[in-house]
């Protein structure tokens, strides 16, 4: 199978017509400014020996060289063999919580802050399954669906925060019932959610809707973050003006960190509840340690080439080409040496 490593540079080529352009501008007016100088045949006299076809056949050699540089740039290869990759793993969904109360400053610098930055640390961790990132408040949208492009779905993370959904509060029932939609139905018992949330619930059923997914196959873990006591959310506003989230009456806001609701859905989703409160890396490696007990799938198979590059049947040529350019003469000294005194 025939391959381009690096088709962009082709595009390259289009210096090749800019070229033979600017080479046929240079010549007609090197040859008018020749014919206000003087008669051709009078050129021959003033000028022995100097070769007229020279800067044709050197034109030649860089008109033939330079798209054989840049095909050797673009690197054609060529395949040698096949390869069939099997790849196992589990279908992986991580909630990733963004109501109001992520804004408290508890934890440094912030709830929000510190749950992106753990999460984009599991999905290095959990590289080889498919990952699907979801966010949630009172409601909840699949941001990235089940997917192995790992740098699409830290990105999605890296951008998460509370403005992206404008209903408030927050359900984590909802956020289980909405992943659990998100998965491939033939994948269970090869599949797991993970919450990384404070744990204020306003709905109250996460942990029955938690029961009835692990009954369907899916195993649920937890990940708090933030402190019990309470907590304000400060928040930007559109003036520029620093304030905090506030109650209906006008007084701030308060939020209270719920590791308890957290590990009753651990618990009754089959899985674990962690809490954020050390290191990232660390967490994100026992977490990994856990999803690694439940038994893979075998994904698509993927087929490989492993190419060989030609680049230089392509180089060899073009650089040839160009010492003899460099080594032209601009005279035949042989004509010179009839009219030297």
């Amino acid at each position: 199978m025939f391959r381009v490593e690096h088709p962009d540079y082709l595009w390259l080529l289009l210096l090749v017509p800019i070229v033979v352009g600017l080479f046929f501008w240079y010549w007609r007016q090197r040859r008018a400014a020749l014919d206000r100088f003087a008669d051709r045949e009078l050129l021959d006299y003033l000028a022995p020996g100097v070769n007229r076809r020279l800067p044709w056949t050197k034109f030649i050699l860089l008109a033939i060289s330079l798209p054989l540089l840049v095909i050797a740039l673009a690197n054609p290869q060529w395949s040698a063999q096949r390869e069939e990759i099997k790849r196992r793993g589990i279908d992986l969904v991580v909630a990733l919580d963004i109501s109001n109360s992520m804004r408290a400053e508890d934890v440094k610098p912030s709830r929000m802050d510190r749950a992106r930055f753990f999460t984009n640390t599991l999905i290095d961790e959990l590289k080889g399954n498919n990952i699907g990132v979801e966010l949630f408040t009172c409601t909840a949208v699949m941001a990235a669906p089940l997917t192995t492009d790992y740098a699409f779905v830290k990105s999605v993370v890296s951008t998460a925060a509370p403005y992206q959904i404008s209903a408030q509060g927050t359900n984590l029932a909802e956020a289980i019932t909405t992943a659990e939609a998100a998965f491939d139905p033939e994948s269970a018992n090869h599949r797991a959610l993970i919450i990384v949330s404070d744990g204020e619930d306003h709905a109250g059923a996460a942990a029955s809707a938690a029961a009835a997914a692990h009954e369907a196959g899916l195993l649920v873990y937890t990940v708090g973050v933030g402190q019990a006591s309470g907590s304000l959310m400060p928040v930007q506003l559109n003036n520029g003006r620093s304030d905090y989230i506030r109650e209906p009456g006008g007084g701030p806001a308060t939020t209270n960190a719920d590791a308890a609701t957290l590990e009753e859905i651990a618990n009754s989703g089959g899985g674990a509840y962690f809490a954020l409160s050390g290191d990232s890396e660390n967490l994100a490696q026992a977490l990994r340690a856990q999803v690694d007990r439940i038994e893979k799938q075998e994904f698509e198979t993927q087929e490989f080439s492993s190419y060989d590059s030609y680049f230089y049947w392509f180089l060899a040529p073009a650089v040839l080409l160009l010492l003899i350019d460099a080594t032209l003469g601009r005279k035949d000294r042989r004509v010179a040496e009839r009219y030297e005194v």
